[in-house]
């Protein structure tokens, strides 16, 4: 298990939905810097794939706590 998916974990079994909502909201700050800025020598399609799945699986998980209500 990832580490990122051992934290969403975590806020998911402590039901804090506001730390999952900052998680991602901060997930997709940095994919959009990733995306806005280049550096050479720099490729930033894995980072970009990596931020994009840890924000799915943090969507995910926001998705369960409203089904569990």
């Amino acid at each position: 298990m990832k580490a990122i998916e051992q934290i969403i974990a975590g806020y998911v079994s402590l039901k804090n939905r506001q730390a999952l909502e900052q998680l991602r909201d901060h997930r997709q700050h940095l994919l959009d810097d990733v995306r806005t800025h280049s550096v050479p020598g720099f490729w930033p399609s894995v980072v970009s794939d990596t931020l994009s799945e840890e924000i799915e699986l943090i969507e995910g998980a926001l998705a369960r706590l409203d089904e569990d209500g």
